[in-house]
């Protein structure tokens, strides 16, 4: 830790964009190092603790603020400073969001959260229409906080303190269960509730696309992780209703990418579908489906950061996300063509990526928790395969947009961070005991 604290004070001193970069990536594999390979908890004190689950989404949020810096490089030259400040802070909400026993000490970190998300969007923002969009997010995020903030201040003291000692405590009231969840259904996002992700995402930059897609929304899972501890027994009887919205959010908002011509706007779409996958896994209540959560959650957190970094390259040459605009770029840039396949096979969970055994595993859970759901997941995989399809085939065919700046190449730069997005999501699965 005081090397991390010694880290930002050299940032601040020494106009080095890489040297903040590399020491991100030192941190991440440090920590790979130190990895538990046991499932119970460790380092448990009055406040902090961890276990499996939080360290690899720690883990996850180290790799991409790492990548940030790889797709932001055209910041290096201005405001960079207040750029490294923001990314630290980043580092020192999710350590304590994930790390924290005490869930009033979560509650503060996760609402902090918002705060360098919108001077995210609102500093570095694309249009206008960026404050809007902060004000959606803000708005969507802060409605359902004070009726969680109630329900965690109406237990008393010792009910409150230790997020790892709730089992003796179950609820069975239904506005605990819709107080404590929605405040973490909305973050994923639940559909009707997902109107900030879309608006946030195309007015944000990379850097916040990026960790939007990657960790926050993994912070929604995670909460939802905990506090399900406290509602199980309401849970068995309301998770039915939760699930049926979920199904018919997928489903419709799979037909809605096929109507998108903003490549973020379908990418986050696709996302709000993977997030309603890793809500219903969670809420099946058993360990096929807490697994497959947890894999998706991170194989998500990989391909849709990429996917988010592909649409800006190519923003980047054709000045404009449409779909309509950016064809034809099998012709001009092959290579990135072949990255825009390998991502895109990702994302409809093609072997021998993430997404492929997470939803595996969710399809097992759901087996066991309600069978005639079954037919209705294979229909949305099949719409998840077919959108992620049109993406790439007319994104790469067809006839190219003359007026694109030719002469800005793709850096080799570009090339590793889609490369280091693509790697652990098709290869971690050499170590699936991990999740398991």
């Amino acid at each position: 830790m005081l090397i991390f604290f010694g880290m930002i004070f050299l940032s601040l001193k020494i106009n080095s964009w890489w040297l903040v970069q590399n020491f991100f990536f030192f941190f991440f594999f440090f920590m790979y190092f130190k990895i538990p390979m046991f499932n119970y908890f460790l380092n448990i004190s009055y406040l902090f603790g961890l276990d499996m689950f939080s360290y690899l989404m720690f883990m996850l949020s180290v790799w991409i603020i790492s990548l940030v810096y790889l797709a932001s490089v055209n910041l290096k030259d201005y405001y960079y400073k207040y750029f490294n400040i923001l990314m630290f802070t980043f580092i020192l909400i999710f350590y304590f969001c994930f790390f924290s026993n005490n869930f009033i000490i979560f509650y503060i970190f996760y609402e902090i959260n918002l705060i360098p998300v919108v001077i995210l969007i609102y500093g570095w923002g694309y249009q206008y229409e960026r404050f809007k969009a902060g004000f959606y997010l803000f708005m969507y995020m802060i409605f359902f906080s004070l009726p969680f903030f109630i329900c965690i201040l109406s237990f008393n003291k010792l009910e409150f303190i230790f997020m790892y000692y709730w089992n003796y405590l179950n609820f069975d009231n239904k506005f605990y269960y819709f107080f404590l969840l929605m405040i973490f259904l909305v973050k994923m996002p639940l559909f009707l509730f997902h109107i900030w992700l879309p608006k946030a995402h195309v007015e944000a930059p990379i850097a916040g696309s990026m960790i939007l897609a990657g960790i926050m929304l993994k912070l929604g899972g995670f909460g939802i992780y905990h506090v399900l501890m406290l509602v199980f027994k309401i849970n068995l009887k309301l998770n039915f209703f939760i699930n049926s919205l979920c199904f018919l959010g997928m489903l419709m908002l799979s037909l809605v990418c096929f109507f998108q011509s903003d490549l973020k706007i379908l990418i986050a779409y696709s996302s709000v579908v993977h997030m309603g996958l890793v809500i219903i896994g969670i809420l099946t209540l058993n360990n096929w489906g807490y697994c497959g959560s947890l894999i998706l959650m991170f194989g998500h957190g990989l391909c849709s950061s990429g996917l988010f970094c592909l649409s800006n390259i190519c923003y980047l040459r054709f000045k404009s996300r449409s779909i309509f605009l950016n064809k034809g770029l099998i012709n001009i840039f092959p290579y990135l063509s072949f990255w825009w396949f390998m991502l895109c096979s990702s994302n409809m969970s093609f072997p021998p990526s993430l997404n492929l055994f997470g939803e595996l595993f969710l399809l097992m859970s759901l087996m066991v928790w309600l069978d005639y759901f079954y037919f209705l997941y294979l229909l949305i995989m099949l719409l998840m395969f077919l959108y992620s399809l049109y993406l790439y085939i007319y994104s790469q065919y067809g006839k190219f947009f003359f007026n694109m700046n030719f002469l800005i190449y793709i850096n080799l730069s570009e090339y590793l961070m889609l490369f280091l997005h693509w790697l652990p999501l098709n290869l971690i699965f050499l170590i699936m005991e991990l999740f398991i």
